[in-house]
């Protein structure tokens, strides 16, 4: 049989999907998660819920999204990734127009499914095998890339979404969100495609002769052994706290400590801005001086970040924006970061499938924590407690993941090779 000719490779096409990718992420998790904290505190004020039920809707939204992302995969399999990140998008629009039409807590908890399901089904579980069906070669940057979308609603909604809630009221700002979040869907569908062949082409590769590869000092196993699976899993579920009601408290913790809330908007716009550039800033650091290190990065700047968090009392306005600087720095761990492990300790369909548990289990810590941060400060007067514990979970993420590392001999600098190897 004639052998078939090779198909070019994707250039221009890769970064538009790799845009669509971001356009997607941007809107669930962006929109649906971290600019949802522009809501917790009027949530408070303006319906009355008590500190427990704000955070028990975030519970909510973090349960759906992970049985979502445990059944992710699986949809992808059949239906295809591009079906089930619409059908993850549709979501959001619905969730939103839920959210404008709610009138008690048990209807914002129905609407915070809808979230939940948009953010489990369009989120980083389809996203990153978008990805890596598409980039052979800078794999960690365009990951980078794609979540830094998620900072560009951090930099733009606090203000917008705070003067429209105090100009035209709660429920129009959930509805002018639910309406961009439309257009955005329509736009990611647009480009997103589930592989490169469907538009006759192969996988993004780098310009130039390939003479140097990222050279593992170790094979990858074809299977992990049951302890190292788990140990990364667990490293997972450690982050879920930090990065999940962690950040969504964010605003609670400093208005409660008596900053005003103009100022908290401000900051938590400057805090996407810091998002957004570290999301890429530890994807280019995975690939130039390996994730071992990028962790150890992340790791770091994280856990300083919870620790000042914990100094809010102080109310020193230059101290918080240092706090939200580090914190910001250390949000890497809950996105790109499970992405690139997953990538470390595994190859082919053992990707795929650590890619849905380290993801999984992320929304499981994000879901056992997230009542946590309103039930201390209902039990303290203060949600500080709530971000002491978050500065322990990412110290145990921090031994878990490293340790696993260790073991494995893998996520260390690359190196040179003589031969041209392909992944």
């Amino acid at each position: 049989m004639p052998r078939s000719t090779p198909l070019p490779p994707a250039g221009r096409r890769a970064w538009l999907v790799c845009l669509g990718c971001a356009l997607a992420l941007f809107t669930v998790m962006g929109l649906g998660v971290n600019a949802f904290a522009v809501y917790q505190p009027n949530l408070l004020e303006l319906e009355g819920f008590t500190n427990a039920q704000g955070s028990w809707i975030t519970t909510v939204r973090s349960l759906f999204g992970m049985l979502s992302m445990a059944t992710a995969d699986a949809l992808c399999r059949r239906y295809g990734l591009r079906r089930v990140i619409a059908a993850g998008l549709g979501c959001f629009v619905l969730s939103y127009a839920l959210f404008g039409a709610a009138h008690s807590f048990s209807s914002y908890c129905a609407a915070a499914v809808f979230s939940g399901l948009a953010y489990g089904y369009g989120g980083m579980v389809p996203l990153t095998l978008v990805i890596a069906r598409w980039f052979q070669d800078r794999r960690g940057f365009a990951l980078g890339l794609m979540a830094a979308g998620t900072g560009i609603s951090t930099i733009l909604s606090p203000p917008l979404l705070t003067r429209a809630i105090q100009g035209a009221g709660l429920r129009f700002a959930f509805w002018a969100e639910g309406g961009i979040g439309l257009v955005l869907t329509l736009l990611a569908v647009l480009l997103i495609r589930d592989q490169p062949a469907d538009v006759g082409l192969s996988p993004y590769t780098a310009g130039g002769p390939r003479q140097e590869v990222p050279v593992p000092e170790r094979e990858r196993p074809a299977a992990l052994p049951p302890v190292i699976w788990w140990a990364a899993v667990a490293a997972a579920f450690f982050t879920g706290g930090p990065c999940g009601p962690g950040f969504s408290h964010l605003t609670v913790l400093y208005t409660a400590e008596g900053y005003d809330s103009g100022t908290v908007a401000l900051m938590l716009s400057y805090f996407g801005i810091i998002l957004m550039a570290s999301k890429v800033l530890f994807g280019v650091l995975s690939d130039r001086l390996g994730s071992r290190a990028a962790n150890y990065c992340a790791f770091g700047v994280g856990m300083l970040g919870m620790g000042l968090c914990c100094l809010s009392c102080v109310h020193s306005v230059p101290l918080a924006v240092i706090a939200l600087t580090c914190t910001a720095l250390g949000m890497p761990l809950s996105s790109v970061s499970l992405s690139v492990w997953a990538g470390d300790l595994s190859s082919g369909q053992n990707y795929d499938r650590l890619v849905k548990w380290l993801s999984t289990s992320y929304m499981l810590g994000a879901l056992v924590t997230g009542p946590v941060p309103g039930i201390l400060a209902d039990r303290f007067g203060s949600y500080i407690p709530a971000y002491a514990l978050f500065l322990l979970c990412l110290l145990c993420s921090m031994v878990l993941i490293q340790g696993v590392y260790l073991k494995l001999g893998v996520g260390k600098r690359p190196g040179r090779s003589p031969k041209n190897t392909s992944l």
